[in-house]
């Protein structure tokens, strides 16, 4: 499911809630531990506000709370997946958003920004990466996962365009990377690739 509208993703989303972990765990997907990892590594404050953007049931942001991370903000479009996120008692808030439009934070809030395993969802992506680079302080970090087989070459070239303003820095791109290794459906073609960004003070 790579296009959807927004009641039918909710409603994909909200039904699969119950179960989302299991599929996905029990099949290697990885994503959430490497993207702590990434944040981690990168010498983000732990202290301070971290955005998980389409966190899902929340996966991302517990891994983020086993490192220390104890103010992060979690938002999805799915009402389901948000009541199992809270569950976990891993976010300071959580807030329901279409990653379509702005994102509804001051400038520079927050320590880092990170979006893992949602940007096949999102249709005006231009908007979120400027929306991501905006609400992320200077010197903090945006990270963020997109499928192989959706990293165009447009979609690159809206990165550099932004590099190319002074915006922000990458200090990171993998090579492709399994996204979820047991699942027949998520072949080579569907690997993942991990970005990361640092945000730059203005000129």
């Amino acid at each position: 499911m790579t296009h959807a509208d927004l009641p039918q993703l909710e409603a994909y989303y909200d039904r699969w809630s119950a179960t989302y972990e299991d599929d996905l765990l029990s099949k290697g997907y990885d994503a959430p531990v490497r993207a702590a990892e990434i944040l981690d590594q990168h010498g983000v404050d732990r202290a301070r506000p971290v955005l998980d953007a389409g966190c899902g049931t929340g996966l991302t942001g517990l891994h983020l709370k086993k490192r220390g991370f104890s103010a992060v903000i979690g938002a999805d479009y799915s009402t389901a997946s948000l009541d199992k996120a809270r569950e976990k008692g891993c976010y300071a808030d959580l807030k329901r958003l279409d990653m379509n439009q702005t994102l509804g934070f001051p400038d520079n809030h927050f320590a880092a920004a990170q979006c893992i395993g949602a940007l096949t969802y999102v249709k005006n992506m231009a908007g979120l990466m400027r929306e991501f680079q905006r609400v992320v302080c200077p010197g903090g970090i945006v990270s963020f996962t997109h499928r192989l087989d959706l990293y165009t070459e447009s979609f690159k070239t809206l990165l550099k365009k932004i590099e190319d303003e002074g915006l922000w820095t990458s200090i990171h791109r993998s090579e492709p990377q399994p996204y979820i290794p047991g699942h027949q459906d998520f072949g080579d073609d569907k690997a993942i690739i991990y970005d990361v960004f640092r945000v730059n003070a203005p000129a």
